[in-house]
């Protein structure tokens, strides 16, 4: 049974007399599914009466409702805070399809009787749903006939779904937690992009702080700063932290300087110093490409010192394909590859080993002189240093190329330390 084949219905009294016209069903929590409490009848052009079901008598072979008492004896049902009204509060609402990865709208209610209660068993987002509530379905499933084209409903069960925001007139609905949390982060910022502002942070506030901030690197760049917009402050710190500094910069060169100033203030001081920094350079230099996480070590150490300070470093490294060398100053004097420390002797200074003609851009270099760097050179990334000489942080192949490749393809990119 669906909501769409009821609303309107004619309710009459004991005696066959008009009652009203049915525009609504009410539903309230129940230990398995929501059952219905109560029905809505529009009485008057401006006035409607909510029936308490008890009142209420309901035809399940015909799907028919009629006042189980006399008119002057209906009890009014008192709305609580965590019923729904179906049509007002479930209708074209967006739900999350969990299992196609997508944000859909609702166009029909599934009901079923059992032990003469109705209950809510799922929500029909498919276009059949749509032609059934418009009074369409008859025309088509002539048109299915000759054409051999067939549409299936396609109903998500209720306990896939629970409400955004409890209460009457304000309910919007999701997926639960625990299954959003499921998904690949990539999927998880596909729906996010699909929901309105508020929908996205109630997603995002749900989650664990990784799982938010990997989340909030797939989703798309308005988006990103929608959400951040409108976290409160530490929360957004906290999922800014467990970023790449260079993705949190990013979000916040997107958002108000107010707002960005107020985050900035509640991250730790290290994080937030690395992260001004690169707010600093241009989006489209080298500066504002690079993230400023990337392994060095001091020409001074042996082989196996450097293995060893590697350790400590490794966790909050982007990668360590390349290993770059500095002298006390942090001057870029040398590269080597995490091959060369392996099969080097323990006692082999680095000096001794490394490459010490180091393939380089510097900060202000555009987008394009550093997408050629990487690329005549086959580099998976590329240090930057400064007009000094000093390594400023590096820029990855796949930061790179989302930069220049159109946004439909950016997704594509794999990001390879990830």
């Amino acid at each position: 049974m669906y909501l769409s084949y009821v609303l309107g219905q004619t309710i009459k009294d004991p005696e066959g007399r008009e009652f009203g016209k049915l525009v609504d069903l009410i539903a309230s929590p129940g230990p398995h599914l929501p059952v219905v409490s109560a029905v809505v009848v529009r009485v008057s052009k401006r006035r409607t009466r909510d029936v308490a079901w008890h009142c209420i008598n309901f035809d399940p072979e015909k799907e028919r409702f009629s006042l189980a008492v006399p008119a002057e004896e209906v009890e009014e049902y008192e709305i609580g805070d965590q019923d729904l009204l179906l049509a007002y509060n479930i209708l074209d609402k967006q739900i999350v399809d969990v299992h196609d990865y997508r944000v859909v709208r609702v166009n029909d209610v599934r009901l079923e009787p059992s032990g003469g209660r109705l209950y809510l068993v799922g929500v029909d987002a498919s276009t059949r749903g749509l032609l059934r509530r418009m009074g369409l379905m008859h025309i088509f499933d002539k048109l299915a006939k000759i054409t051999g084209i067939k549409l299936r409903s396609k109903v998500i069960a209720w306990h896939d779904v629970e409400a955004f925001e409890r209460g009457v007139g304000r309910i919007k609905l999701r997926v639960s937690a625990k299954r959003l949390s499921a998904l690949h982060p990539a999927d998880i910022a596909r729906i996010v992009n699909e929901l309105d502002p508020d929908q996205r942070t109630d997603v995002i506030e749900d989650l664990d702080v990784q799982t938010a901030a990997e989340v909030l690197v797939e989703a798309d760049p308005e988006v990103q700063a929608s959400i951040v917009e409108n976290l409160e402050e530490k929360l957004a710190a906290d999922i800014l932290e467990e970023m790449e500094p260079d993705e949190a910069a990013d979000v916040l060169g997107d958002i108000s300087e107010e707002r960005r100033e107020d985050i900035l203030q509640e991250m730790e001081p290290e994080e937030a110093k690395e992260v001004k920094e690169l707010l600093a350079y241009d989006d489209k230099t080298a500066g504002g490409l690079m993230t400023t996480e990337y392994v060095a070590i001091s020409k001074d150490l042996t082989a196996q010192e450097a293995i060893e300070r590697i350790r400590e470093l490794e966790p909050d490294a982007e990668t360590i394909y390349y290993i770059y060398v500095v002298d006390s100053a942090q001057h870029l004097v040398g590269v080597i590859s995490l091959r060369d420390l392996i099969v080097a002797k323990p006692d082999q200074r680095v000096e001794e080993f490394m490459i010490d003609k180091v393939i380089h851009v510097h900060t202000d270099a555009s987008v394009e002189e550093v997408v050629q760097a990487l690329t005549d050179y086959n580099l998976l990334a590329v240090p930057v240093v400064d007009e000094e000489n000093k390594i400023r942080g590096i820029i990855t192949v796949d930061d790179a190329l989302e930069e220049v490749l159109p946004e439909d393809w950016r997704r594509r990119v794999p990001r390879i330390w990830r």
